[in-house]
């Protein structure tokens, strides 16, 4: 998945502008996308360049402009094909089970325990978060594959809570 497939699928429903696509990436999606607010832009003008976005400017007064950017039918057909492709092997990485895979000769006992219980409060952190951004999203109108994400974003996180809550204790008796 690339960015451009990310922008593409945010603006499939609606224009939207480069503050609103940020908001969806580092609120909604961001459990399972790490897009940052430096790459949209970029992505955006070679998108416009390529003809798969158009850019509506709003002149506002007392304001800075406002651009708005929709998907048009060349986007609509990438964003397709990205969507029937097959699907690629997922990337997965995390400071914190380097730390521990790496620490045998290195981190303390309670260096690890504190490890784990900081996890374990983002974790906790995570699911908070999202458990109240569904509720907002529900009310807005959150499609069901989007709940179905969520939902899986959601089941990770506790499954990973309960497992480390687990090891947390074997390692405190």
């Amino acid at each position: 998945m690339k960015g451009r497939d990310v922008i593409l699928g945010i603006l499939r429903n609606k224009p939207r502008t480069g503050y609103e696509i940020n908001d969806i990436l580092q609120n909604q999606i961001s459990y399972f996308y790490d897009g940052t607010y430096g790459m949209i832009y970029p992505t955006l003008k070679k998108l416009e360049k390529e003809g798969k976005v158009k850019k509506e400017t709003v002149i506002q007064e007392d304001k800075p402009n406002k651009n708005i950017f929709s998907i048009t039918d060349k986007g609509r057909e990438e964003l397709r094909k990205y969507l029937e492709s097959d699907k690629v092997e997922e990337v997965f990485k995390s400071d914190f089970l380097m730390k521990l895979f790496f620490g045998d000769d290195y981190l303390s006992k309670q260096k690890v325990i504190e490890l784990i219980k900081s996890e374990i409060k983002v974790k906790e952190d995570q699911i908070k978060r999202l458990e109240s951004s569904l509720e907002h999203w529900e009310l807005q109108g959150i499609s069901n594959l989007q709940k179905i994400t969520v939902g899986y974003g959601l089941a990770e996180y506790r499954a990973v809570v309960e497992y480390l809550k687990e090891q947390l204790k074997k390692l405190e008796d």
